[in-house]
């Protein structure tokens, strides 16, 4: 079942078809892999509230959350053919089909939440939306965010680089997230989100990274209850549109889904930093989890010379000095 944003008499009308830019209403469909009450979710229902403000009804949203509608590899993929008209992914996965975000998997990239924002908000990301356009056929409407992520797993508190050494942990589909493990002597194991719960209970995998928000609500403590505050990455959460659909809006139309996008990431950014926090003191205080601290000193340090070779791989050595730079 959907979660309907926006409950109007027609919100189920022409559901998946492009939007044509007529004075009627149209619905469009976003899918996310999160479940329930994810800010993740909370951001694209901010959006569709937005965007339906901003055309006084003529655009909604339909969301499909804990990938109903397909892996975010699927999703992607109907974005490509014009099954799809929207979908929230983050940039590890979307990286198979624009491998020029597989940079952003590299870990301790952003210094903070404001140094993410003047990436994304900035020519940076109007870059990003350029080359994902012509090359791929799919808009970067603006970029959410995970949030630092962290380490947990099902075997031992992890306090050290030497704990790491050995331990099975599933990673997303980007080249940098098993290159960021294997460099920190972990086993690098690629799988979709959906399956991690049940791989880690059949030990199948050691442990997994993931926001907080997403570990909590997906209640990976029950199968690894040790956590370590890695904070290694920030993982940027594409909010993308088929661009056959876009082409279709007209342009007050385009103007208000950018206007609402951009409002809607800098709430859901902020919205982030607060769950994350509170989720991971929920998991430790009512659900017994361990939360370890590590010294990332090392860790950032060996962060950095794995950026630089990411960056040489993709030819983007260039915009990797303007990430750098983008923190000053």
């Amino acid at each position: 079942m959907s979660t309907n944003i926006l409950r109007s008499a027609v919100a189920v009308m022409m559901i998946g078809t492009a939007a044509t830019g007529a004075a009627a209403q149209e619905t469009l469909r976003i899918g996310t892999d999160q479940p329930g009450d994810h800010p993740f979710n909370l951001g694209v229902e901010k959006f569709g509230e937005l965007l339906s403000e901003k055309t006084d009804g003529e655009l909604t949203i339909n969301l499909y959350p804990a990938a109903q509608l397909g892996d975010t590899a699927e999703q992607i993929e109907g974005l490509q053919l014009g099954t799809l008209d929207m979908s929230l992914a983050a940039f590890s996965h979307a990286s198979q089909f624009c491998p020029e975000l597989n940079l952003f998997g590299a870990p301790f990239l952003f210094e903070d939440e404001a140094h993410f924002a003047a990436v994304f908000d900035g020519e940076i990301g109007d870059e990003l939306e350029e080359t994902c356009v012509d090359r791929y056929g799919v808009r970067l409407l603006n970029t959410f965010s995970s949030g630092y992520r962290v380490l947990f797993n099902g075997e031992h508190p992890v306090e050290s680089l030497e704990d790491l050494s050995g331990l099975k942990i599933r990673v997303m589909g980007g080249r940098a997230d098993a290159m960021t493990w294997e460099l920190f002597g972990s086993l690098p194991s690629p799988m979709p989100y959906s399956e991690v719960y049940s791989a880690l209970q059949a030990g199948v995998i050691d442990g997994a990274e993931n926001d907080p928000s997403g570990a909590l609500a997906n209640r990976f403590y029950e199968a690894a209850p040790y956590f370590t505050n890695t904070r290694h990455l920030v993982l940027p959460m594409g909010l993308f549109i088929s661009d056959r659909v876009f082409q279709n809006l007209s342009d007050e139309e385009k103007t208000a889904m950018r206007e609402a996008a951009d409002e809607a990431a800098a709430w859901q950014r902020e919205l982030m930093v607060e769950r994350n926090a509170s989720a991971l003191e929920t998991m430790e205080t009512e659900y017994g989890a361990t939360v370890s601290e590590i010294d990332t000193d090392a860790m950032r340090a060996q962060g950095a010379e794995l950026q630089d070779e990411v960056a040489a791989e993709l030819g983007q050595e260039e915009m990797l000095a303007d990430i750098r730079a983008a923190a000053e």
